[in-house]
């Protein structure tokens, strides 16, 4: 009984940390824990290899789009780094099939020891499908110098997609 309580507990926690799943017509939120760091040797220093988050990247599976010529895409929320780091930029873009959809460049500001949020915005109507879309991919880019991306922490991702289809 114990080893069951065991499984039954593990099964819940794995499935709590899944990537989400989209189906057309529903909106999944993509946060900091979903998502991929892609990271770029910087420097070392006494030996030791310091490396710069560059990018960070999802890939959702999408279901409901078969027999679908076109999709409507839509992305918003918010980007936001530690109240230490810079000015920032985000060059955010959504991928269907590795094709890309479109791009949005966004621009975060600190000011009196506050960070303001990049704010990308997104939004595709009628985007043809002709091989269909398995996959949507999300890639956020840090804009500019390898060691401004090294100073630069991002504290939290919180973004909204949505594709849908009319009918």
């Amino acid at each position: 009984m114990k080893h069951i309580l065991l499984l039954g507990s593990c099964l819940l926690s794995s499935a709590a940390f899944a990537l989400p799943t989209l189906f057309v017509g529903e909106a999944v939120n993509i946060t900091k824990d979903d998502v991929q760091v892609i990271k770029q040797l910087y420097r070392q220093e006494g030996g030791v290899n310091k490396y710069a988050e560059t990018a960070y990247e999802v890939e959702v599976p999408v279901y409901g789009t078969w027999g679908l010529t076109e999709l409507d895409v839509q992305l918003t929320g918010d980007i936001a780094s530690a109240w230490y780091s810079s000015n920032f930029a985000m060059k955010v873009s959504v991928y269907c099939n590795d094709e890309v959809v479109q791009t949005d460049s966004s621009y975060g500001l600190r000011h009196d020891r506050s960070s303001y949020v990049v704010k990308p915005q997104i939004r595709v109507e009628n985007h043809p499908i002709n091989a269909g879309c398995e996959t949507v991919k999300v890639r956020m880019d840090k804009v500019g110098s390898l060691a401004r991306m090294y100073y630069t922490d991002i504290a939290s991702i919180d973004l909204r997609l949505y594709v849908t289809s009319k009918f």
